[in-house]
C-alpha cells in the first residue's frame, strides 16, 4: 500500500492490545502504522461497498468466516436442503488454532447459540442446517434475494 497519508488518526487502546499488535507487526516485518493501515484496508475491502446490502455476520471473525463457508456449502446449486454434514464441516473448518476435535464446541455450537445454524441428528449423519444469509439494506433487514420495502 502506498504510504502518503492525507489524514492522521488518534485513538485510545489498552496497552496489552498494542503490545500484542506490535509483536504481530514485528513478526510480519512491519511497524505499528503499517499493520494498522493493512487492517483498515482489509476492513474497507470486506465491508466498504456501502451501496450494496451488507451481510449480517457474527462479530467474531472466525465465526463469521465459518458461517460464510457453511452458507456457501449449504447453498450449492445441487443442494435440496440447506444443510452440511457435521463431518464435512469439521473437515473444512479445522486449522492450526482450532483442531478438528474442537470445531463442534469452538465454532459450530457458538454459531448455533447465535442462531446462524442448528445441529440435528439424521438417520445416518449429524447435519448442520444453515440459516439463509440475511443482509442490511439501509436500515432494513432482508433475506438473500429479497428487496427491502420502503
Amino acid at each position: 500500500m502506498d504510504h502518503n497519508p492525507s489524514s492522521r488518526v488518534s485513538f485510545g487502546c489498552p496497552d496489552d492490545l498494542l503490545e500484542t499488535l506490535d509483536e504481530i507487526a514485528e513478526r510480519e516485518d512491519k511497524n505499528r502504522s503499517e499493520k494498522l493501515r493493512d487492517l483498515v484496508q482489509k476492513e474497507v475491502e470486506a465491508k466498504g461497498d456501502l451501496d450494496e446490502p451488507q451481510p449480517i455476520l457474527p462479530d467474531n471473525e472466525q465465526l463469521a468466516d465459518a458461517y460464510r463457508m457453511l452458507h456457501e456449502r449449504a447453498s450449492a446449486p445441487h443442494k435440496i436442503k440447506r444443510r452440511v454434514k457435521l463431518e464435512t464441516a469439521k473437515n473444512k473448518l479445522y486449522d492450526n488454532d482450532t483442531p478438528k476435535a474442537a470445531v463442534l464446541e469452538e465454532i459450530i455450537k457458538p454459531l448455533e447459540s447465535l442462531g446462524y445454524v442448528s445441529v440435528e441428528p439424521g438417520n445416518q449423519s449429524v447435519w448442520i442446517f444453515v440459516r439463509p444469509m440475511r443482509y442490511t439494506d439501509s436500515e432494513d433487514i432482508v433475506t438473500f434475494g429479497e428487496k427491502a420495502v420502503s
